[in-house]
């Protein structure tokens, strides 16, 4: 008995042959979160070019977060690497915007039918207010902040859906148009109570509980806003 507390104390006195790790993992995630935020926002335009050495330099860290902060982003569709010019901000034009939407008509009926099975009165409650504050935004011309409103409210309808791997695949395609579409909302014709028109619609599906009547106006929201691209492509 005396023998083993005298091993386990040698054992606890041992040297320490490690450092504690200073979580490089979660300065990777700051380092991306960061980036996403300046691309989202349009501070990074599309087709700027991002230096790992700049980035690391602005940031104030190493150079192997600020790379692997671009390789998340890159995974997440933000950014694309190039022969010429290293990595830089997506960028794309009509084709590749319709890709997009046609992925994502697929991805949200999905989402809108199993919202509109799901969600309970509370969550039904919170997508109402959310659409009286995107009104007032609308009324008050905020484009910035109408493009956050829009994102968040298709955001709780994922979240409702209560299929974490179809949200997390929807949030990046949905990033992706709002990098690519940062002209659209600018473009002559655009509306924000178009938006809401059909936001509305959608709304009054899922709060009936109407799968069918939730996937008509999603499928009809997204035929607008491809349609509008259509559009804004002859007049830009």
């Amino acid at each position: 008995m005396h023998s083993e507390k005298k091993n386990i104390d040698k054992a606890e006195k041992s040297p320490e042959f490690f450092e504690r790790l200073a979580r490089p993992e979660a300065l990777t995630d700051q380092v991306a979160e960061r980036l996403r935020s300046a691309i989202l926002s349009g501070a990074l335009a599309p087709g700027t070019h991002l230096s790992v050495p700049e980035i690391a330099r602005q940031l104030g860290v190493s150079r192997t977060p600020a790379r692997e902060g671009l390789i998340l982003l890159e995974r997440e569709g933000l950014v694309e690497s190039r022969s010429s010019t290293g990595v830089a901000v997506i960028t794309g034009g009509t084709p590749e915007i319709l890709d997009l939407l046609d992925i994502r008509e697929g991805l949200e009926i999905m989402t809108v039918r199993r919202a509109a099975e799901r969600m309970d009165k509370e969550a039904v409650a919170a997508l109402k207010t959310l659409f009286t504050q995107h009104e007032a935004v609308v009324q008050q011309g905020d484009l910035a902040r109408h493009v956050e409103l829009d994102a968040a409210f298709h955001g709780m309808i994922s979240e409702g859906a209560g299929n974490a791997r179809l949200a997390r695949h929807l949030i990046q395609i949905d990033q992706q148009l709002r990098v690519l579409n940062s002209r659209l909302s600018r473009a002559k014709g655009w509306s924000g109570r178009a938006v809401l028109r059909d936001h509305q619609a959608i709304i009054a599906a899922i709060a009936a509980r109407d799968p069918d009547e939730a996937e008509k106006q999603m499928r009809a929201h997204i035929e607008r806003t491809r349609a509008f691209h259509l559009q804004s492509t002859l007049i830009l």
